[in-house]
């Protein structure tokens, strides 16, 4: 395998059906791979900034058969926020659709790509990067922000091979690639594939189009990958109605998805013959963490279930002993392979080793029941302090949820805000009295809005960011 990724015992196989219905076998992608390796150098960083496309795909893979550092940016991301990115960092290359107006005299054109671009330094110099760096990804859904996870090939290749493995992923198994590849779960599909000799069907289709079930149907897609958001869209579309007969696999991360929804998608996925894998993860762990095996969904409804192949997890409380298999509630705590090397925040940082030492402090609240089953409770930094009162957004948004409504917390010290997707405002005036009295607040500390729909990221997941910088501006 080429860095521990493409597979190589499938020649002829179909490894890569692109955007536009293009067939690329392994071998025609090891090709490919090793000619676009040949526009870049080790040691080198690589920004991409790219959609689910072939060319993104090629230099990421290429970059890291020949020992470069890539980075994959969504290709929407906001200008100010890109140039900010690469006036910190100071990548030696980036491949992009159209380079920013403010970085014209800093790089120029060596190569075009299909729709991208690519760019290198007009006065190149050389950057400090430690030898284990083989990949940095964005810690969240604001790929503007400078601070990066640096993770190892070692760290992906691991993730993948656990992947792959608890899932069965097989030769004859096709994913539909259609989470952004800058996002660490897209990405992971890709890996998981590719590694295991299976195919990945490329798309920038929304699941609301129709062309993307006709694209599943065409291409006979055997797994489906979403978080919250995609799963929630598909119980509107029903999914015994989109005949896809092909579909053998759906997984779903990327967030907490209500237990009554698990229920319906589990039931009518059993119904289809279709297997129905909850996951939990985070970026830092390359980033899948446990996965709840199906035939135990309904019986641990609502949990992450149990370490990947390979991991383990466990809960501490805050003099850090074990408190696993006791139901109590602390921070869970990942060790395995696949734990990054550290967070970069500079290009100084670049030159770091392993400071993580294969262990994860997730900053997730959870217990684990009896069986070793675990169970997210709420987010250690997703607490608010209200006139003394220690609040928790999580649970907020759970008596909302609760009311058969949806919604998203957040706020700052001695003030939440809560905004609800609804357009009766006298349900909202209710609801917030209703909070406040939970809460034991003062309903003035409380601040209900109705939107019709919540902003959210490339991810699916709520963009609370965006929703504090409108809280802060109104």
């Amino acid at each position: 395998m080429t860095n521990g990724f493409i597979c190589q015992n499938n020649p002829t196989g179909l490894a890569v059906v692109t955007h536009d219905g293009t067939h690329i076998t392994y071998q025609q992608l090891l090709k490919d791979v090793h000619k676009s390796a040949s526009f870049l150098f080790e040691r080198e960083l690589l920004f991409i900034v790219g959609a689910n496309d072939y060319p993104t795909l090629l230099f990421y893979l290429a970059a890291l058969e020949c020992g470069a550092v890539p980075l994959i940016l969504s290709a929407d991301v906001d200008a100010q926020l890109l140039t900010n990115l690469i006036n910190i960092y100071a990548p030696n290359k980036v491949l992009i659709g159209a380079l920013p107006d403010s970085l014209s005299t800093q790089y120029e054109k060596c190569g075009q790509h299909a729709a991208l671009s690519l760019f290198q330094q007009v006065n190149p110099r050389s950057l400090e990067v430690h030898p284990d760096l083989g990949f940095l990804a964005a810690t969240s859904g604001s790929t503007g922000a400078p601070k990066l996870v640096r993770l190892s090939v070692e760290n992906l290749v691991e993730n993948a091979k656990s992947i792959s493995q608890y899932l069965e992923i097989a030769q004859d198994d096709r994913a539909m690639a259609s989470l952004p590849i800058s996002y660490s779960y897209g990405l992971s599909i890709i890996n998981s594939h590719l590694y295991a000799g299976g195919s990945i069907i490329l798309s920038n289709r929304s699941i609301l189009e129709p062309e993307y079930w006709q694209s599943i149907r065409d291409h006979q897609v055997t797994s489906f990958a979403g978080v919250p958001f995609h799963y929630e869209m598909l119980l509107r579309l029903r999914l015994e109605r989109l005949n896809v007969p092909s579909l053998r696999k759906m997984t779903q991360a990327g967030g907490k998805l209500k237990p009554t929804y698990i229920k319906k998608i589990y039931n009518s996925c059993r119904d289809l013959g279709i297997k129905f894998w909850t996951m939990y993860g985070q970026t830092e762990a390359s980033p899948r963490i446990s996965y709840l095996a199906p035939e135990k969904t309904l019986d641990k409804l609502s949990s992450i279930g149990q370490a990947i192949p390979n991991g383990r997890l466990w809960v501490r409380n805050q003099e850090g002993e074990d408190i696993s298999f006791t139901n109590q509630v602390g921070e869970l705590v990942y060790e395995g392979p696949n734990v990054c090397l550290g967070y970069a925040e500079s290009e100084q940082d670049l030159s770091l080793g392993d400071v993580n030492d294969k262990r994860l402090n997730t900053g997730d609240l959870a217990r684990c029941d009896e069986d070793g089953y675990f169970f997210i409770e709420g987010r250690m930094s997703r607490f608010l302090k209200i006139y003394g009162n220690r609040i928790s957004l999580d649970q907020v948004e759970k008596v909302v949820c609760a009311k058969g409504m949806e919604c998203a917390a957040y706020g700052e010290d001695d003030h939440l805000w809560v905004s609800i997707v609804s357009e009766n405002a006298e349900e909202t005036e209710n609801l917030k009295l209703e909070i406040a009295k939970i809460l034991g607040l003062n309903s003035k500390a409380i601040t209900c809005v109705e939107t019709t729909d919540l902003p959210r990221m490339a991810s699916g997941k709520v963009d609370y960011q965006c929703l504090k910088r409108a809280m802060q501006e109104a």
